[in-house]
């Protein structure tokens, strides 16, 4: 049922709305240099999802008139430094525990992510995530406490909701974070 959502263009343009959403509040608060920022927007290539729609794939982004230090607010739509969009590493994963190698083929199939990517995903939920200020944070949040082996598709269970885009953009906007920081891979 999760995994229809990705083919809905009406739910990646809620994420982008969410993303203007950051990148206003960033510009409002200025560089902290105390420069003007400017809009200095890239294009990405997600891969995944969408359906072949037209998604706006622009990384919002802005440029300091003084410093030239850029300035990348925090994003629901791409998770790092991933070539796939957030909301698919997240899906993928969710859906790969327990799977047998015959159910993780289709998975990949369904999803068009390669299995050894998807493994190397969740190895990533298991490890490296669990030392991120986020997990940290989220953590704390949730009785009974979530076990580490059961990330993330615990988190996408705990993530209240009254539609199917509710719980992944709940989940986008707790991850959000992570999606500014280069050590995430």
């Amino acid at each position: 049922m999760c995994q229809f959502v990705l083919q809905d263009p009406a739910f990646f343009a809620f994420l982008f709305h969410v993303d203007e959403d950051h990148a206003a509040t960033v510009r409002s608060r200025g560089c902290s240099c105390g420069g003007p920022l400017h809009q200095a927007n890239y294009m990405r290539k997600p891969r995944g999802g969408h359906g072949g729609a037209q998604v706006d794939t622009t990384r919002l982004s802005f440029c300091c008139g003084d410093c030239r230090l850029r300035n990348t607010p925090a994003s629901v739509r791409f998770l790092g430094r991933r070539v796939y969009w957030g909301a698919v590493v997240v899906l993928a994963t969710a859906l790969c525990s327990g799977l047998s190698l015959r159910r993780g083929r289709q998975l990949s199939q369904q999803l068009g992510v390669p299995v050894l990517t998807i493994l190397r995903w969740r190895q990533w939920w298991l490890t490296k995530f669990t030392t991120t200020a986020v997990w940290l944070d989220l953590r704390g949040r949730f009785l009974p406490p979530v076990a580490i082996s059961d990330l993330p598709g615990e988190l996408l269970v705990r993530a209240v909701a009254d539609e199917p885009r509710g719980a992944i953009a709940m989940m986008m906007r707790w991850l959000a974070p992570l999606s500014t920081l280069t050590e995430d891979r």
